[in-house]
């Protein structure tokens, strides 16, 4: 049923009582005529045209939790929402809550759930023939490393529109 505030609908009673047929009512103010008489039935049956109160869904946390999952990734930027639930549930045993439940509370407070990057470790050797090639490779002028193109360049936007751009392997 399309929402009509309460001034409207005092308007709908006043044309059906002065004779104004369903549908013409109904056209006017751009509902369906089942609108209209679910109005109308209200009002036989209430004989009001305010909304009727309306429950709200119980949150499933107290301010304290939220606090508590707040500071769990305070602590810990890392924490998964799967961890921090765990956790939670582990304290609160008989009302369990859902990952998505921790993601909302954390937006609520303006933080997110980061990730690590995944990286391929260095080694020593790794890192001793990365500083050998740097330094062999530290004297030559800007022109020669001009004319050099990596294979594993990346190029990245500033924001989050801009798409990473991986050039293609010749």
């Amino acid at each position: 049923m399309p929402r009509l505030r309460e001034n409207e609908r005092n308007q709908l009673i006043e044309m059906i009582r002065g004779g104004v047929s369903v549908s013409t009512v109904a056209h006017h103010f751009n509902v369906t005529r089942r609108t209209v008489y679910v109005t109308l039935q209200r009002e036989r049956a209430t004989g009001s045209q305010k909304d009727r109160p309306r429950r709200l869904g119980r949150r499933k946390t107290t301010d304290r939790e939220d606090t508590f999952i707040r500071l769990l990734h305070l602590r810990d930027r890392f924490k998964t929402a799967g961890q921090t639930t765990a956790e939670i549930n582990n304290i609160r045993q008989n009302n369990p809550i859902s990952k998505w439940t921790v993601l909302r509370r954390l937006k609520t407070f303006g933080l997110r759930v980061r990730r690590p990057a995944c990286r391929t470790r260095l080694t020593s050797c790794n890192i001793r023939n990365r500083l050998d090639w740097a330094r062999i490779h530290s004297f030559w002028p800007r022109q020669v490393w001009n004319n050099h193109m990596f294979s594993d360049e990346v190029s990245f936007g500033t924001s989050r529109w801009e798409k990473t751009r991986i050039p293609e392997s010749k």
